[in-house]
């Protein structure tokens, strides 16, 4: 048997043997490039909310015994405060504070709401930081302390001060100051009344035994500062909520801090995309196409 070609079948063989190795080529150079993952830019997408860290700074000075606000000013706060921890985001990080003449950390930062509910149950007289002074200035350092976090952590962090605003002379400006720059807004929850009330005397046993007096032997009545827990807000980006049951404004609160997680979280990073079964699609489609250009042989 002998196997010919015309000119002109040799010309077709030629045309499709190249066309055949042209089509190969492409196909190598697409898995090539398949293997490499590569990817285009799809636009930017918003990152969903997340947590943030809450610190609850709560004031716990005698005057916090008054009774100008039932049963009495700091047991309104930590019923405030069981409100506001029932019904905070699960992704939420909380922490506890006190403060008097100084500040103590009483709860770390954590998840755990029953471990920051027992702390807070334990605000009695006879447990408070014993000091008759009060510093704003003391409480939020600490919470402030309580807040850093590593560079680059993007959880926000915000503190929730509940106080009467009564203050002897620290520099809360200062600290508010501290607060705006790293960009921890105070919420304030003020507690009391413009009228005022006697404030206990307590023993160191923590037992009510009649109530302060003032330098001149006068019976001290202890008033809301509300000018003073409006300034904490306003220089540091927060907001007053003023008494009234312990669940209105602890709705109000709430509020403010989903838009505030939202602001924390509000970022647009890049999507990508994964172009490489595209690239094996096609590189399979020139693969079939190739089979269909292999030469044919006449023989005779």
């Amino acid at each position: 048997m002998t196997f010919w070609l015309p000119p002109e079948g040799v010309n077709a063989w030629w045309r499709g043997a190249s066309g055949q190795w042209l089509l190969f080529v492409l196909a190598t150079l697409l898995f090539s490039l398949a293997l490499m993952r590569p990817r285009w830019f799809a636009g930017k997408v918003p990152v969903p909310a997340q947590g943030v860290d809450i610190v609850l700074c709560i004031d716990v000075s005698h005057s916090m015994l008054c009774e100008d606000i039932k049963p009495s000013r700091l047991e309104f706060a930590q019923t405030l405060a069981a409100n506001l921890l029932a019904r905070l985001s699960a992704d939420d990080r909380v922490g506890l504070v006190v403060f008097g003449g100084s500040g103590f950390p009483l709860c770390p930062l954590t998840h755990d709401r029953a471990i920051v509910m027992t702390y807070l149950s334990l605000l009695e007289p006879s447990v408070m930081v014993y000091n008759p002074t009060t510093y704003l200035a003391e409480g939020l350092q600490t919470a402030l302390r309580l807040l850093k976090r590593p560079s680059g952590n993007p959880r926000g962090g915000v503190i929730v001060l509940i106080s009467d605003g009564e203050d002897q002379g620290s520099d809360w400006q200062g600290v508010a100051k501290r607060c705006a720059k790293e960009g921890v807004p105070v919420f304030v929850i003020p507690v009391g009344t413009v009228t005022g009330a006697l404030v206990p005397n307590l023993t160191e046993q923590g037992k009510v035994n009649g109530y302060k007096r003032d330098a001149k032997g006068n019976i001290a009545i202890s008033r809301l500062n509300l000018e003073t827990l409006q300034g904490i807000a306003r220089q540091t980006g927060g907001k007053v909520y003023m008494p009234y049951d312990g669940v209105r404004e602890v709705g109000q609160l709430l509020s403010d801090l989903t838009t505030y997680r939202r602001q924390v979280w509000t970022k647009r990073v890049a999507q990508w995309r994964e172009i490489f079964p595209l690239l094996l699609f096609v590189g399979v489609l020139l693969l079939l196409a190739e089979t269909f250009l292999t030469p044919r042989w006449q023989g005779r």
